[in-house]
């Protein structure tokens, strides 16, 4: 039986669950510091590592600023600085998120951001986007990716996870072959990944589609 006072802990499902902005900021209001340990650990999450692996791997200069959308806890750009990406600002909806990522001491700045609406950033700002966790249930749907392409300089690189399921749900392989044939983006690579090293409920075995693109 679980005592009236205890705190029941957020999880995958309230995630899934969001349906608006203001939904997503009360979550992560009431789940950011405790979010590493609640979800992060004990789930083996490793996409962070793969969005960033085949990020490195497409060849962005290096020593162009990278923006990671979504960026959570930082633990994205942690990942960036580990594999040589000095200058990273990062973006995200929730300020508790921001804070603790502020806390990694990674970033060149922070800034709280509704990817939903025009980035304030101006076109061909960043060498490089990443963005891990943000294009899943409940999150964002494919059309953001334009505002992303727009910021990213000519011949950088985008590399954006996006949940395989929510992928085929919401159009997401549309928008990137018209992307293509519009010619905005030159280049457009699809890989598969696990979301979690381990689990034992329903979405242990999630996986995961990154899209590695290059702008035109």
């Amino acid at each position: 039986m679980t005592d009236a006072n205890e705190v029941r802990r957020l999880g995958l499902a309230d995630a899934y669950a969001v349906e608006t902005p203001d939904d997503n900021r009360a979550l992560y209001r009431d789940w950011a510091a405790t979010y590493e340990d609640d979800f992060i650990a004990p789930r083996g999450y490793t996409y962070h590592l793969s969005v960033v692996e085949l990020f490195a791997k497409a060849g962005p200069n290096a020593e162009a600023p990278v923006l990671d959308v979504g960026c959570g806890t930082g633990i994205v750009g942690v990942a960036l600085r580990d594999a040589g990406f000095d200058v990273v600002d990062g973006i995200d909806l929730s300020p508790e998120m921001l804070e603790q990522a502020a806390t990694k001491r990674v970033y060149r700045s922070l800034i709280e951001v509704d990817v939903t609406q025009p980035l304030s950033f101006d076109d061909d700002s960043f060498g490089g986007v990443t963005s891990v966790g943000t294009f899943t249930h409940g999150h964002l749907g494919p059309e953001p990716i334009h505002e992303l392409v727009r910021v990213t300089q000519p011949g950088g690189v985008l590399a954006i996870g996006i949940n395989a399921e929510h992928y085929e749900e919401h159009g997401f392989g549309d928008l990137l072959n018209d992307m293509l044939s519009t010619g905005s983006i030159v280049e457009r690579r699809l890989e598969r990944v696990r979301i979690y090293a381990k689990g034992d409920d329903e979405h242990a075995d999630d996986l995961a589609l990154v899209a590695v693109l290059r702008k035109a």
